[in-house]
């Protein structure tokens, strides 16, 4: 799966939860329910009886003595930390074989679902000054565990392990890749465990030899992908004939010092990144100070006009670089008429700088010449199990061209829409059948879940309109009356008879 940790070598099965909801667990945590897990462990959400706060309480489940240790020492440093960037820890326990790290539940979502929810309704990335305000503190957050006596290397920084908070404060959410670093020894209890698009190189090896370099191609393809909506290519595919795509030929609306920091802290070779999050932190300290926020220049009558989408037919703002309902771009690598121009946001920088930039900096350092890619993968690809809007796949795909055209002119969005259209389809099936009961009158019974499904569906369209089909809008709001018509019928014919 795309986006999803890859290991290099084969690992213990993994162990099921041993929480349940309505455990407690030290007779203090009340376990409401399971947040995720794998196979280094599980993460639970409860409530903390004592203080009445919602903690996430981590279980892992190593036996190899170093793992061990590395545990408790990055629960060592969550407990003593106060980053307003990290998630807090709190406490430390041993339980029945298992050890449980208890920590702050962090109630938001993650910068993966939200940039992928900016696109469904715009058309086109976050702002480069907004993503910026979030990715600066975050550096920040992994500068203070580099920095650490016996420094910790993150290596699974992405947008998925990066929540906003109800505040609005970003946090680095999840340290379960996480690895120590000896200067000079290789990384103990090394799993090697990554997601592709955002690991460089050097984690694919077997030795697993990482350092703070690690985190800083990370997090640069971190903001790759928050910048532009497209998943970073891979590196082994880079270290071949595939060529990363630069950020400014996906979002030509980004300024040229934000581009070349990206682009430094991608390279291949981690001579040639930025040597620590500091120094990327300052790079793009400098970028963000250099822009100011103008305003969106004025449409002509021709950028008026909507921009379809090949895939679904949707009809799309000008200003749109993805298609609103089913995520595909518009027009890769090109810049849409009527997006907003550069003069949204304006960099600062006198020519000679701008020049002297793109001589002291090559898109991939010496190692390669930055090209587009023709088939470059779209935004909501990297860690699948937290994209809870990517485009699904017809239910009608098996249908004749023709059919399924007639039935459904647009693919559906998100799981939700599929769940309401297979509601719709299932109610007027149970229909259909509640009227056999006029040779059998148990089966009038069936109209029962034809009403509550077309009610529910038609809810779901009534929350969500733009969203709904016509047809099985329709659909369901036939069923609801017909079902709620034959049923009074059926009763008082039956009633007459008698």
């Amino acid at each position: 799966m795309k986006g999803a940790p890859a290991t290099m070598q084969p690992s213990a099965p993994p162990r099921p939860p041993a929480l349940a909801p309505g455990m407690l667990l030290l007779d203090r945590y009340f376990i409401q329910g399971y947040i995720g897990g794998g196979g280094f462990g599980h993460i639970y959400r409860a409530q903390d009886k004592v203080l009445g706060h919602r903690r996430a309480i981590k279980e892992a489940f190593y036996r190899d003595p170093n793992t061990q240790r590395q545990f408790r020492l990055e629960a060592e440093f969550l407990i003593n930390a106060r980053h307003p960037n990290l998630v807090q820890g709190y406490s430390l326990f041993e339980q029945s074989g298992r050890f449980y790290l208890v920590m702050d539940y962090v109630d938001g979502h993650t910068l993966e679902d939200i940039t992928i929810q900016h696109i469904r309704q715009t058309g086109y990335p976050l702002l480069e000054t907004q993503i910026l305000d979030w990715i600066i503190p975050i550096c920040d957050a992994v500068r203070s565990l580099h920095q650490q006596p016996t420094p910790i290397i993150h290596r699974d920084i992405k947008p998925a392990n990066i929540k906003l908070n109800r505040q609005g404060i970003p946090v680095l959410i999840d340290l379960g890749l996480a690895k120590l670093y000896y200067r000079g020894s290789q990384t103990i209890g090394a799993a090697l465990a990554f997601t592709p698009g955002y690991a460089p190189p050097e984690q694919y090896q077997a030795s697993g030899a990482t350092d703070q370099r690690t985190d800083v191609y990370a997090m640069g393809a971190t903001l790759y992908y928050l910048l532009t909506g497209y998943q970073p290519t891979e590196s082994p595919a880079r270290l071949s004939s595939t060529r990363l795509p630069a950020p400014r030929q996906l979002n030509p609306t980004l300024s040229q010092a934000t581009e070349i920091a990206v682009l430094q802290a991608m390279s291949l070779d981690p001579s040639a990144r930025q040597q620590t999050m500091g120094g990327l932190m300052a790079d793009l300290q400098a970028a963000r100070s250099m822009l100011t926020t103008g305003k969106i220049p004025a449409m002509s009558a021709d950028d008026e006009r909507p921009i379809p989408c090949t895939r679904c037919g949707t009809a799309n703002v000008p200003a749109a670089r993805f298609c609103m309902r089913c995520g595909t771009p518009l027009q890769s690598g090109a810049k849409p008429s009527g997006a907003p121009s550069e003069s949204v946001q304006t960099l600062n920088v006198a020519k000679d700088e701008q020049s002297q930039l793109d001589a002291s900096h090559s898109p991939d350092n010496h190692l390669q010449s930055l090209q587009p890619v023709p088939d470059a993968v779209m935004a909501p690809a990297p860690g699948e199990a937290h994209a809870r809007m990517l485009p699904l796949p017809s239910p009608y795909a098996t249908f004749p061209a023709a059919i399924s055209q007639r039935l459904l002119r647009r693919p559906p969005a998100d799981n939700q829409e599929v769940m309401t259209v297979l509601a719709s389809m299932l109610a007027a099936i149970a229909f259909a059948l509640g009227l056999l009961a006029v040779i059998s009158g148990w089966l009038l019974i069936l109209t029962l879940p034809a009403l509550g499904l077309a009610a529910w569906s038609s809810w779901q369209w009534w929350r969500a309109p733009q969203k709904a089909p016509p047809e099985f809008r329709w659909l369901s709001a036939a069923i609801l009356v017909l079902s709620t018509i034959w049923i009074t019928f059926y009763f008082l014919i039956f009633h007459l008879i008698r």
